[in-house]
């Protein structure tokens, strides 16, 4: 009997002041303003691995003068929008900042690729150093590249003194800050990139010569068109457990809304009135799907949604857990609970 996929969703855990509980996140931190200086500041210090895409570093730059916070370990992409006293700044206290000219990925993609690259080469250089002689300075990862031996952007290899604990949890969660509530083009972009993270950041990867469509200014990101193939990397596919979700998740946040992608089958998500407010939708992006909704206060049973006909949005919480059962993925957004001074929740 096939066991049933179960996908799990505990978004508030990575704002919880309980480290020994947290997953281990990478947050990424993209061009749009702060609002909620206060829950941006508590996701922050709670992340593992910090990086800003291009002018985001001038989103954490205020931020993080005014406050006793981290400073990030990265700043990448085409550094247009990168202000110079924002990159002396920086650059001076040993930030790592990669600049990547690509035309065919936005500065929210290289980013990412940015993460997967440091996840990857750890990983690889790390496995070879137990093989490697003592007279080689340097070591090559997968793809060929020469990297140092001591370590790469000053951070040391995993097992050496010194090496952030974050190696040790790779794959990590991603965060992606910002990403939602700018241009609306953008927004798609990076709904599409929680579709292509799917595979691109769980052990798929293009196979050479594919190319995402070439960008404007800021990119669209475009996802695979019909054609194009994806290649599986031996081993890096999570297929223990009975739930055989994806090692890691991408979430999209704001100062208003956490947003991510379904998977197909159920889904649980914790919905905690404490940090989240009760709307909410689920959006069939992806394409007409048939779902089923536990702990909604407008349940929804063996519906079909569809652009063109119905889809449930301005749809409310009532309690601490939804479970979905949906035939296709789908984007569920839930609005983040913003706290007045004084203010009490009642569950």
């Amino acid at each position: 009997m096939e066991m049933e996929t179960v996908a799990t969703w505990a978004p508030g855990d990575y704002l919880t002041d309980q480290a020994e509980t947290r997953p281990r996140f990478a947050l990424v931190i993209l061009n749009q303003p702060i609002i909620d200086v206060e829950g941006f500041t508590r996701l922050w210090n709670n992340a593992s691995l910090r990086v800003c895409a291009d002018g985001g570093a001038n989103r954490i730059y205020g931020i993080e003068i005014d406050n006793d916070i981290p400073i990030p370990d990265c700043i990448t992409g085409d550094l247009d929008s990168l202000q110079s006293k924002v990159g002396n700044y920086y650059r001076a206290l040993g930030v790592s900042i990669v600049p990547d000219h690509s035309q065919y990925a936005t500065d929210f993609t290289k980013s990412l690729n940015w993460i997967v690259k440091q996840e990857e080469l750890h990983r690889d250089s790390s496995a070879k150093q137990d093989n490697a002689s003592d007279d080689d300075d340097d070591d090559y990862d997968s793809h060929g590249m020469k990297v140092p031996r001591g370590g790469i952007y000053g951070v040391p290899w995993a097992g050496q003194p010194g090496a952030p604990s974050w190696i040790e949890h790779a794959p990590l969660d991603i965060i992606a800050y910002g990403a939602m509530g700018g241009r609306m083009d953008q927004t798609f972009h990076a709904i599409d990139q929680l579709f292509q993270a799917r595979n691109r950041l769980n052990g798929m990867t293009k196979k050479s010569g594919d190319r995402e469509a070439e960008e404007g200014e800021e990119g669209n990101g475009k996802a695979l068109t019909e054609g194009d193939e994806m290649e599986e990397d031996e081993g890096d596919q999570n297929t223990s457990g009975p739930s055989n979700t994806a090692e890691r998740k991408l979430i999209l946040m704001s100062d208003e809304s956490v947003t991510f992608l379904l998977e197909k089958g159920k889904n649980i998500i914790e919905t905690p009135l404490d940090l989240f407010g009760k709307t909410c939708g689920l959006i069939p992006v992806a394409a007409a799907s048939v779902i089923t909704t536990k702990g909604l206060e407008w349940d929804l049973t063996e519906t079909e949604t569809k652009f063109g006909g119905m889809v449930s949005t301005s749809n409310h919480l009532v309690g601490d857990r939804v479970e979905v059962v949906t035939s296709e993925p789908l984007l569920f957004t839930m609005e983040v609970r913003k706290l007045k001074q004084g203010e009490i929740v009642i569950n």
